[in-house]
Protein backbone atom coordinates (compact mmCIF):
# COMPACT_ATOMS: atom_id res chain seq x y z
CA UNK A 1 0.00 0.00 0.00
CA UNK A 2 2.59 2.40 0.95
CA UNK A 3 4.53 2.33 -2.59
CA UNK A 4 1.00 2.72 -4.60
CA UNK A 5 -0.11 5.71 -2.56
CA UNK A 6 -0.30 9.04 -3.57
CA UNK A 7 1.12 11.88 -2.12
CA UNK A 8 -2.25 12.72 -0.36
CA UNK A 9 -2.96 16.50 1.63
CA UNK A 10 -5.94 15.92 4.30
CA UNK A 11 -7.76 18.74 4.57
CA UNK A 12 -9.22 19.45 8.02
CA UNK A 13 -8.18 17.77 11.46
CA UNK A 14 -11.79 17.95 13.09
CA UNK A 15 -13.92 15.00 14.16
CA UNK A 16 -13.93 13.63 10.90
CA UNK A 17 -11.09 14.45 10.14
CA UNK A 18 -9.29 12.33 12.42
CA UNK A 19 -11.18 9.40 11.23
CA UNK A 20 -9.38 9.96 8.11
CA UNK A 21 -5.93 10.30 9.84
CA UNK A 22 -7.01 6.43 11.46
CA UNK A 23 -8.32 5.47 8.23
CA UNK A 24 -5.02 6.38 6.67
CA UNK A 25 -2.97 4.44 9.62
CA UNK A 26 -4.78 1.42 9.28
CA UNK A 27 -3.86 1.46 5.47
CA UNK A 28 -0.35 1.84 6.54
CA UNK A 29 -0.78 5.11 4.60
CA UNK A 30 0.30 8.84 5.36
CA UNK A 31 -0.33 12.42 4.53
CA UNK A 32 0.82 15.86 4.74
CA UNK A 33 -2.19 17.79 7.25
CA UNK A 34 -3.11 21.17 6.87
CA UNK A 35 -5.71 22.92 9.11
CA UNK A 36 -6.56 26.83 9.95
CA UNK A 37 -6.04 26.09 13.31
CA UNK A 38 -2.20 24.61 13.21
CA UNK A 39 -2.53 23.47 17.18
CA UNK A 40 -4.99 20.94 15.42
CA UNK A 41 -3.15 19.85 12.62
CA UNK A 42 0.65 19.72 15.00
CA UNK A 43 -1.48 17.19 17.08
CA UNK A 44 -1.71 14.79 14.51
CA UNK A 45 2.37 13.98 14.68
CA UNK A 46 1.99 14.28 10.54
CA UNK A 47 3.66 16.36 8.39
CA UNK A 48 1.92 20.10 8.72
CA UNK A 49 1.87 22.10 5.30
CA UNK A 50 2.78 26.26 6.02
CA UNK A 51 -0.41 27.16 3.56
CA UNK A 52 -2.68 25.54 1.86
CA UNK A 53 -1.70 26.24 -1.31
CA UNK A 54 1.99 25.14 -0.61
CA UNK A 55 0.13 21.80 0.93
CA UNK A 56 -1.67 21.58 -2.53
CA UNK A 57 1.48 22.12 -4.64
CA UNK A 58 3.27 19.22 -2.82
CA UNK A 59 0.38 16.55 -3.12
CA UNK A 60 -1.03 13.98 -6.00
CA UNK A 61 -4.27 13.76 -4.53
CA UNK A 62 -6.16 15.66 -1.43
CA UNK A 63 -8.50 14.41 1.26
CA UNK A 64 -10.97 17.34 1.91
CA UNK A 65 -12.42 17.13 5.23
CA UNK A 66 -13.93 20.57 6.54
CA UNK A 67 -17.23 21.64 7.38
CA UNK A 68 -19.49 21.83 4.47
CA UNK A 69 -19.48 26.01 3.33
CA UNK A 70 -16.07 25.44 2.74
CA UNK A 71 -16.16 22.35 0.26
CA UNK A 72 -17.14 24.26 -2.82
CA UNK A 73 -14.04 26.61 -2.77
CA UNK A 74 -11.60 24.17 -1.73
CA UNK A 75 -12.77 20.94 -4.23
CA UNK A 76 -12.41 23.83 -7.26
CA UNK A 77 -9.17 24.74 -6.37
CA UNK A 78 -7.67 21.20 -5.87
CA UNK A 79 -9.55 20.40 -9.12
CA UNK A 80 -7.93 23.82 -10.73
CA UNK A 81 -4.49 22.58 -9.54
CA UNK A 82 -4.95 19.65 -11.46
CA UNK A 83 -4.73 17.14 -8.52
CA UNK A 84 -7.34 14.38 -7.70
CA UNK A 85 -10.20 14.69 -5.12
CA UNK A 86 -11.58 12.27 -2.39
CA UNK A 87 -14.58 15.16 -1.27
CA UNK A 88 -16.38 14.07 1.90
CA UNK A 89 -20.07 14.26 2.73
CA UNK A 90 -22.23 16.29 1.98
CA UNK A 91 -20.03 17.10 -1.23
CA UNK A 92 -21.76 20.58 -2.03
CA UNK A 93 -24.93 22.14 -0.38
CA UNK A 94 -26.86 22.54 -3.63
CA UNK A 95 -26.88 20.94 -6.78
CA UNK A 96 -26.17 23.23 -8.86
CA UNK A 97 -22.28 23.73 -7.18
CA UNK A 98 -22.14 19.50 -7.95
CA UNK A 99 -22.98 19.89 -11.41
CA UNK A 100 -20.28 22.86 -11.94
CA UNK A 101 -17.35 20.52 -9.98
CA UNK A 102 -18.27 17.15 -11.43
CA UNK A 103 -17.67 19.60 -14.90
CA UNK A 104 -14.63 21.04 -14.19
CA UNK A 105 -13.52 17.09 -12.52
CA UNK A 106 -14.11 15.97 -16.45
CA UNK A 107 -13.04 18.64 -17.81
CA UNK A 108 -9.68 18.62 -16.07
CA UNK A 109 -9.54 14.91 -16.06
CA UNK A 110 -9.19 14.31 -12.39
CA UNK A 111 -10.49 11.17 -10.44
CA UNK A 112 -12.99 12.50 -7.79
CA UNK A 113 -14.69 10.59 -5.26
CA UNK A 114 -17.33 11.04 -2.69
CA UNK A 115 -17.19 10.56 1.02
CA UNK A 116 -20.32 8.01 1.19
CA UNK A 117 -19.72 5.70 3.95
CA UNK A 118 -22.74 3.17 3.98
CA UNK A 119 -22.06 2.54 -0.04
CA UNK A 120 -18.60 0.56 1.90
CA UNK A 121 -20.21 -0.89 4.90
CA UNK A 122 -20.57 -4.80 4.71
CA UNK A 123 -24.32 -4.22 5.34
CA UNK A 124 -24.88 -1.99 2.76
CA UNK A 125 -23.30 -3.61 0.20
CA UNK A 126 -24.95 -6.76 0.91
CA UNK A 127 -28.49 -4.98 0.28
CA UNK A 128 -27.17 -3.49 -2.54
CA UNK A 129 -26.20 -7.23 -4.27
CA UNK A 130 -28.62 -8.51 -2.78
CA UNK A 131 -31.50 -6.77 -4.59
CA UNK A 132 -28.78 -7.03 -8.11
CA UNK A 133 -28.97 -10.84 -7.83
CA UNK A 134 -32.80 -11.35 -7.31
CA UNK A 135 -32.80 -11.95 -3.13
CA UNK A 136 -36.16 -9.77 -2.74
CA UNK A 137 -37.99 -10.12 -5.71
CA UNK A 138 -40.15 -6.76 -7.39
CA UNK A 139 -38.96 -4.24 -4.35
CA UNK A 140 -42.07 -1.81 -3.18
CA UNK A 141 -40.78 -0.32 -0.10
CA UNK A 142 -37.72 1.11 1.42
CA UNK A 143 -37.22 2.89 4.58
CA UNK A 144 -34.50 4.72 6.17
CA UNK A 145 -33.90 6.19 9.46
CA UNK A 146 -30.95 8.64 10.52
CA UNK A 147 -31.97 9.98 13.28
CA UNK A 148 -31.32 10.51 16.95
CA UNK A 149 -30.60 12.88 19.80
CA UNK A 150 -27.65 14.73 19.03
CA UNK A 151 -26.16 18.10 18.91
CA UNK A 152 -27.50 20.37 16.04
CA UNK A 153 -24.04 21.39 13.70
CA UNK A 154 -23.81 25.11 13.14
CA UNK A 155 -22.80 24.52 9.84
CA UNK A 156 -25.82 22.35 8.33
CA UNK A 157 -29.19 20.69 9.27
CA UNK A 158 -30.84 17.81 8.94
CA UNK A 159 -30.68 18.01 5.05
CA UNK A 160 -26.70 17.80 4.13
CA UNK A 161 -25.70 16.29 7.49
CA UNK A 162 -27.90 13.38 7.58
CA UNK A 163 -30.36 12.51 5.07
CA UNK A 164 -27.78 13.18 2.46
CA UNK A 165 -26.54 9.31 3.04
CA UNK A 166 -29.51 7.22 2.47
CA UNK A 167 -30.69 10.32 -0.40
CA UNK A 168 -27.57 8.15 -2.18
CA UNK A 169 -28.14 5.14 -0.52
CA UNK A 170 -31.45 3.97 -1.10
CA UNK A 171 -31.26 4.43 -4.84
CA UNK A 172 -27.55 2.76 -5.05
CA UNK A 173 -29.08 0.03 -3.31
CA UNK A 174 -32.30 0.20 -5.67
CA UNK A 175 -30.34 0.43 -8.76
CA UNK A 176 -32.47 3.28 -9.95
CA UNK A 177 -33.13 6.85 -9.54
CA UNK A 178 -36.42 8.63 -7.87
CA UNK A 179 -38.63 10.62 -10.19
CA UNK A 180 -40.32 12.46 -8.06
CA UNK A 181 -40.06 13.54 -4.29
CA UNK A 182 -42.25 15.23 -1.26
CA UNK A 183 -41.10 16.60 1.93
CA UNK A 184 -41.86 17.96 5.43
CA UNK A 185 -39.23 20.07 6.78
CA UNK A 186 -39.45 21.99 10.01
CA UNK A 187 -36.78 23.61 12.70
CA UNK A 188 -37.90 22.72 15.88
CA UNK A 189 -34.96 24.37 17.61
CA UNK A 190 -35.95 27.68 16.04
CA UNK A 191 -32.44 28.33 14.95
CA UNK A 192 -33.26 29.11 11.19
CA UNK A 193 -32.13 25.48 9.75
CA UNK A 194 -34.52 22.09 9.49
CA UNK A 195 -33.53 19.99 11.79
CA UNK A 196 -36.56 17.24 11.58
CA UNK A 197 -36.55 15.88 7.80
CA UNK A 198 -39.16 13.29 6.62
CA UNK A 199 -38.66 12.69 2.54
CA UNK A 200 -40.79 10.67 0.13
CA UNK A 201 -39.20 9.59 -2.85
CA UNK A 202 -41.24 7.91 -5.83
CA UNK A 203 -39.58 5.68 -8.38
CA UNK A 204 -40.06 5.17 -12.23
CA UNK A 205 -41.18 1.32 -11.19
CA UNK A 206 -43.43 1.90 -8.36
CA UNK A 207 -40.93 1.43 -5.25
CA UNK A 208 -41.42 4.02 -2.50
CA UNK A 209 -39.30 5.12 -0.30
CA UNK A 210 -39.11 7.14 2.96
CA UNK A 211 -36.04 8.93 4.92
CA UNK A 212 -36.71 10.68 8.51
CA UNK A 213 -33.48 12.64 10.04
CA UNK A 214 -32.98 15.13 12.83
CA UNK A 215 -31.33 15.85 15.89
CA UNK A 216 -34.49 15.95 18.00
CA UNK A 217 -35.79 12.83 18.23
CA UNK A 218 -35.01 9.58 20.20
CA UNK A 219 -32.06 7.80 19.36
CA UNK A 220 -31.42 4.03 20.34
CA UNK A 221 -27.73 3.35 20.97
CA UNK A 222 -24.84 5.06 21.61
CA UNK A 223 -23.62 7.03 18.22
CA UNK A 224 -19.83 5.68 17.38
CA UNK A 225 -18.81 9.04 16.05
CA UNK A 226 -20.58 12.16 18.15
CA UNK A 227 -19.64 11.48 21.63
CA UNK A 228 -22.34 11.57 23.93
CA UNK A 229 -25.30 11.21 20.84
CA UNK A 230 -28.05 8.99 20.45
CA UNK A 231 -29.07 7.72 17.40
CA UNK A 232 -30.82 5.18 15.15
CA UNK A 233 -28.99 4.53 11.57
CA UNK A 234 -31.63 1.99 10.31
CA UNK A 235 -32.41 0.48 6.53
CA UNK A 236 -35.73 -1.50 5.74
CA UNK A 237 -35.97 -3.16 2.35
CA UNK A 238 -38.96 -5.04 1.68
CA UNK A 239 -40.14 -6.70 -1.64
CA UNK A 240 -42.09 -9.44 -2.91
CA UNK A 241 -40.29 -12.27 -2.16
CA UNK A 242 -38.44 -11.12 1.15
CA UNK A 243 -37.91 -8.70 4.27
CA UNK A 244 -34.86 -7.02 5.54
CA UNK A 245 -34.21 -4.88 8.63
CA UNK A 246 -30.62 -3.42 8.92
CA UNK A 247 -29.61 -2.08 12.01
CA UNK A 248 -26.40 0.14 11.49
CA UNK A 249 -25.29 1.13 15.23
CA UNK A 250 -26.39 -2.17 16.16
CA UNK A 251 -24.58 -3.66 13.46
CA UNK A 252 -27.60 -6.54 12.85
CA UNK A 253 -28.90 -7.86 9.74
CA UNK A 254 -32.20 -9.67 9.71
CA UNK A 255 -33.91 -11.26 6.77
CA UNK A 256 -37.67 -12.99 6.41
CA UNK A 257 -38.16 -14.68 3.06
CA UNK A 258 -41.52 -15.28 1.81
CA UNK A 259 -44.58 -13.62 0.51
CA UNK A 260 -48.42 -13.25 1.23
CA UNK A 261 -50.57 -15.41 -0.86
CA UNK A 262 -53.97 -15.82 -1.21
CA UNK A 263 -56.59 -16.95 2.00
CA UNK A 264 -60.28 -17.68 2.34
CA UNK A 265 -62.77 -15.05 1.76
CA UNK A 266 -60.06 -13.05 -0.12
CA UNK A 267 -57.46 -12.58 2.84
CA UNK A 268 -54.23 -12.45 1.88
CA UNK A 269 -51.71 -13.91 4.95
CA UNK A 270 -48.19 -13.73 4.93
CA UNK A 271 -46.08 -16.64 4.57
CA UNK A 272 -42.86 -15.65 5.72
CA UNK A 273 -40.09 -17.93 7.28
CA UNK A 274 -38.22 -16.88 10.70
CA UNK A 275 -35.90 -13.90 10.70
CA UNK A 276 -32.55 -15.23 9.82
CA UNK A 277 -29.33 -13.18 11.18
CA UNK A 278 -27.00 -13.19 8.50
CA UNK A 279 -23.90 -12.63 10.28
CA UNK A 280 -21.98 -10.17 8.65
CA UNK A 281 -18.97 -8.90 9.69
CA UNK A 282 -19.19 -5.08 12.00
CA UNK A 283 -17.46 -2.59 10.80
CA UNK A 284 -16.56 0.47 12.83
CA UNK A 285 -16.22 3.94 11.16
CA UNK A 286 -12.02 3.73 10.76
CA UNK A 287 -12.74 0.49 8.51
CA UNK A 288 -15.21 1.48 6.73
CA UNK A 289 -13.45 4.97 5.61
CA UNK A 290 -10.47 3.01 5.33
CA UNK A 291 -11.90 1.07 2.31
CA UNK A 292 -13.45 4.05 0.66
CA UNK A 293 -10.15 5.65 0.75
CA UNK A 294 -8.05 2.46 -0.38
CA UNK A 295 -10.98 2.36 -3.23
CA UNK A 296 -9.87 5.91 -3.84
CA UNK A 297 -5.96 5.25 -3.65
CA UNK A 298 -6.40 2.25 -5.97
CA UNK A 299 -8.83 4.93 -8.85
CA UNK A 300 -5.40 7.43 -8.37
CA UNK A 301 -2.91 4.69 -9.20
CA UNK A 302 -4.88 3.01 -11.98
CA UNK A 303 -7.02 6.09 -13.68
CA UNK A 304 -10.36 4.49 -12.76
CA UNK A 305 -13.22 6.88 -12.29
CA UNK A 306 -14.69 5.54 -9.06
CA UNK A 307 -18.57 4.23 -8.60
CA UNK A 308 -19.13 7.48 -6.38
CA UNK A 309 -18.15 10.11 -7.90
CA UNK A 310 -19.31 13.75 -8.85
CA UNK A 311 -21.98 12.62 -10.80
CA UNK A 312 -23.65 9.71 -9.12
CA UNK A 313 -22.14 10.45 -5.62
CA UNK A 314 -22.96 14.57 -5.14
CA UNK A 315 -25.29 15.34 -7.92
CA UNK A 316 -27.57 12.62 -7.86
CA UNK A 317 -28.40 12.78 -4.03
CA UNK A 318 -28.18 16.74 -4.18
CA UNK A 319 -30.79 17.03 -6.70
CA UNK A 320 -33.11 15.06 -4.17
CA UNK A 321 -31.91 17.36 -1.51
CA UNK A 322 -32.81 20.36 -3.56
CA UNK A 323 -36.19 18.78 -4.22
CA UNK A 324 -36.81 17.91 -0.57
CA UNK A 325 -36.49 21.97 0.34
CA UNK A 326 -39.01 22.84 -2.90
CA UNK A 327 -41.37 20.53 -1.85
CA UNK A 328 -41.78 21.49 1.73
CA UNK A 329 -41.27 25.66 0.55
CA UNK A 330 -44.36 25.27 -1.79
CA UNK A 331 -46.19 22.24 0.20
CA UNK A 332 -46.10 19.99 -3.70
CA UNK A 333 -44.58 16.96 -5.06
CA UNK A 334 -41.09 17.69 -6.99
CA UNK A 335 -40.56 15.67 -10.35
CA UNK A 336 -36.53 15.40 -9.98
CA UNK A 337 -36.27 16.53 -14.27
CA UNK A 338 -37.07 19.98 -12.87
CA UNK A 339 -34.29 20.20 -10.80
CA UNK A 340 -30.81 21.14 -12.68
Amino acid sequence: MKDATPRLLLLGCGAFGRVHLAALRRLGATATVFDPDRGAAEATGLPVAESFESGLAACDAAIVATPVPTHVALATAVLRAGRDLFLEKPATETAAEAAALAALAEERGRIAQVGLNFRFHPKGMALRRMVAQGAFGRLHYLAARFSGLKRARGDSGALLNDAVHFADLLPWIAGEAPARVFATLADPLGRGREDLAVIQMMFPSGLAALIEAGCVLPGRWPDAVVPGAETRKEVVVAGHDALAEVDFAAETFALRRGAHAPAAQGAWLPRHGPREDRGLPAADPVEVVAAELAAFIDAVATRRQPEAGLRAGALAPARVLDAARRSAREGRVVDLEDIA
